[in-house]
């Protein structure tokens, strides 16, 4: 048994629908079956609310979405709902999403009492897990990354684990299609299932495709450059922007702070700044007349906007945010899942909330980018490390500064951050001190050309 109850997935809007659905199929529960539970009613007064394969009624298409037979089916059901509806949900908006989850309703509904009509069906079905197979469906192409923390009960072995969407898509849908191809393709929950999951490919890539939804490169077909040579999977749209991608501003460095939150402002105190920057120079003045009539002087305050290291971090981490996505950076470093720990970092930085990162966390990150050549995105938790002027600041100077210099071709922002690694005053150097001035030195040759 596995049961899912919440997801690292970031939400764009409120599952505000998530909830109201979940609501609606707890009281419809209660107002129906629970009373045949309790001899208040006899069955044959909520079969109408059913998909009954015997007839053809376009209300049971509705109806029998929230309709369940027993307070397990329910439950189970409800726990997928929360989970799923709370990715696509958070994605889509709350109108469109509700518009997805009741047309789904209306076509399993179709799909499966139309044709078990003509082949004379006498049972009936109900249950909200075709829909939610489809909202499933839906996740996996936009999120497939982000984790579901689940709750599992196989004897004798109990626990919790957080397996990726693409995971559980999987295992469940083939579980499904291996019960419809053992059974005969027999109308059965699992064929429910199957019929739902099947919706929900074109709708997820529809959204997709016409950029009704921003899943920020994270979603499958993104992910995936084999799949991007289909034109019915990746559109024109998306092709075009990946060309604009490539026609960014002279400085990448600068651009890629930009994108993930950060603080361009800064970029000339860690050696950033942009090739187009020039010193500010003072325009002469027109002469003054003797006889005009001198202006009141404004005293200007002056900026004490400095603030150390440690405060700023204190101030990061008081965010209500910063822990939970600091929990899931750290823990997706531990189990190597770069592209979730990716999202967690874009999240922080986005908030502006990353200069609470400890330092050693900052390095594992950068280290991971660089093992895949993503020199770029390293390039933020370099330049986070180096504002945090701790004991790991001179490495994270000479792994910027090897990038702004072997990658970007930038020698004069590679000096910049070099000239950053020195020795205070009364300092004793010890050996590994040493070998970094050396490597310092080494590079700071290479960038003047020595």
């Amino acid at each position: 048994m596995i049961i899912p109850y919440s997801t690292d997935a970031p939400l764009y809007h409120l599952p505000w629908v998530t909830g109201g659905l979940i609501v609606t199929n707890i009281v419809v529960f209660f107002a129906t079956t629970f009373q045949v539970f309790i001899g208040n009613w006899e069955p044959e007064q909520i079969d109408w609310l059913l998909i009954q394969f015997n007839q053809i009624n376009p209300l049971q298409w509705l109806t029998g979405n929230f309709m369940h037979f027993d307070p397990f089916h329910l439950m189970g059901n409800m726990f997928f709902l929360f989970c799923f509806g709370l990715v696509v949900e958070g994605k889509v908006g709350n109108r469109r999403f509700l518009g997805i989850y009741l047309a789904t309703c209306l076509l399993i509904g179709a799909v499966v009492q139309i044709p078990m009509f003509f082949l004379g069906g006498e049972e009936a079905a109900g249950g909200a897990s075709g829909v939610i197979s489809t909202l499933m469906v839906i996740a996996l192409i936009w999120a497939p990354e982000n984790e579901i923390s689940v709750f599992y009960f196989f004897f004798p072995f109990v626990g919790t684990a957080e397996p990726r969407i693409v995971t559980i898509c999987v295992f469940f849908i083939g579980m499904d299609v291996l019960s419809v191809v053992f059974s005969g393709f027999a109308m059965s929950g699992a064929m429910g299932h199957v019929i739902g999951a099947l919706m929900g490919f074109p709708i997820g890539i529809y959204f997709l495709k016409t950029d009704e939804v921003d899943c920020e490169g994270w979603d499958a077909i993104s992910r995936n450059e084999w799949l991007q040579q289909y034109p019915l999977l990746y559109g024109e749209k998306q092709r075009q922007r990946d060309r604009d991608k490539h026609d960014e501003i002279e400085n990448p460095v600068e651009k890629a702070l930009q994108v993930t939150g950060g603080d361009v402002s800064k970029s000339q105190y860690i050696g950033l700044a942009s090739s187009k920057w020039k010193p500010k120079t003072k325009s002469p003045s027109p002469a003054v007349p003797v006889t005009a009539t001198p202006r009141k002087s404004r005293k200007k305050k002056r900026r004490t906007s400095e603030v150390s290291p440690e405060r700023v971090a204190e101030k990061c981490q008081a965010h209500p945010e910063f822990n939970r996505l600091a929990y899931v950076l750290r823990q997706s470093l531990q189990s190597n899942n770069l592209p979730a720990a990716q999202q967690a970092f874009l999240r922080l930085d986005t908030l502006k909330i990353g200069a609470g990162l400890a330092e050693t966390t900052l390095m594992r990150y950068a280290s991971d980018l660089c093992a895949q050549r993503q020199w770029v995105n390293a390039i933020r938790p370099l330049a986070l490390a180096v504002e945090k002027q701790g004991a790991l600041a001179d490495d994270a100077c000479l792994r910027l500064a090897q990038i702004q210099l072997r990658v970007l071709q930038r020698r004069d922002h590679a000096i910049a951050t070099l000239e950053k690694i020195v020795v205070p005053e009364g300092e004793s150097i010890d050996a590994e001190k040493k070998e970094r001035l050396r490597k310092r030195d080494e590079l700071l040759s290479l960038a003047r050309g020595g």
